[in-house]
């Protein structure tokens, strides 16, 4: 049997004094998207802390290509697994190249100089989040939305079998988020990515994730494929939302949500 990309057992996890995740247990193949959706405080982006080590484990164990993550050095972790936050404020004005390129550093000599592969690498991940033309931009000048594709296109020329990304589509429009979510199926399908994708957009993550994982208060409500999570009962109890829908997508079959009167 192939080894997970990722293997969560029964992890526990907070801050303080506070558990906010409470025995979280689930595995990412490669090849796979997971989306992880939830209310406001459900402990999604504490997911993302706990399985890139940014917070400890009270309990539990996580394992990326069948290593624990404890037993894993920054760099080692950084050429395993990429990151995409959700918020970040640039620390220099960066070209948008040279930011681009930082994801390189886990492949690099220690103050190394950075070589073909890595601006290879650099330049594809821009090309592919469409941000090549903004190159020798400073990133400070850049549109929320294009900062956003930086972001993603920093994490992806890491180059790194898994993916964590929190809600890569904020701030873009309806056509750049259906590029990006098209992109990263395409990653995890074509490519033999595995990604695990924090997203607000109900519709988005049941249309292009393979499976979804619903959270509730630090706990696994559903985990399954779009057809077996999106289901009413389930996310009107989860959002607290009696006006939730369910509705079919006639174009792909796919499940979505809406609105009734």
């Amino acid at each position: 049997m192939k080894t997970p990309a990722l293997q969560v057992d029964d992890i526990r996890s907070g801050y303080g004094h506070k558990d906010v995740l409470h025995g979280i247990s689930f595995e990412l193949s490669a090849g796979e998207v997971l989306g992880v959706a939830g209310p406001n405080g459900s402990g999604k982006s504490t997911l993302l802390r706990a399985l890139t080590g940014l917070i400890p484990l009270r309990a539990g164990c996580v394992q990326i290509e069948g290593r624990n993550l404890d037993s894993l050095g920054a760099r080692e972790r950084a050429r395993l697994c990429a990151v995409q936050p959700q918020i970040e404020i640039p620390p220099f004005d960066y070209s948008a190249r040279d930011f681009v390129l930082l994801g390189r550093h886990p492949h690099r000599a220690l103050l190394g100089a950075a070589d073909a592969n890595d601006w290879r690498a650099t330049d594809r991940a821009m090309e592919l989040v469409g941000i090549g033309g903004l190159a020798g931009r400073g990133i400070r000048s850049l549109s929320t939305g294009e900062w956003q594709r930086a972001l993603l296109a920093r994490a992806l020329a890491q180059e790194t079998p898994l993916i964590f990304l929190d809600e890569p589509a904020a701030h873009l429009d309806p056509g750049h988020r259906h590029a990006i979510h098209t992109l990263l199926r395409r990653l995890a399908h074509e490519d033999g990515r595995a990604i695990l994708c924090v997203s607000h957009d109900l519709d988005l993550a049941a249309e292009f994730c393979d499976r979804l994982m619903l959270l509730q208060t630090g706990s696994i409500l559903a985990l399954g494929t779009p057809g077996d999570v999106m289901r009413e009962e389930i996310l009107q109890n989860l959002f607290h939302c009696a006006a939730l829908r369910v509705v079919t997508n006639p174009y792909t079959g796919r499940p979505g949500a809406v609105f009734a009167p």
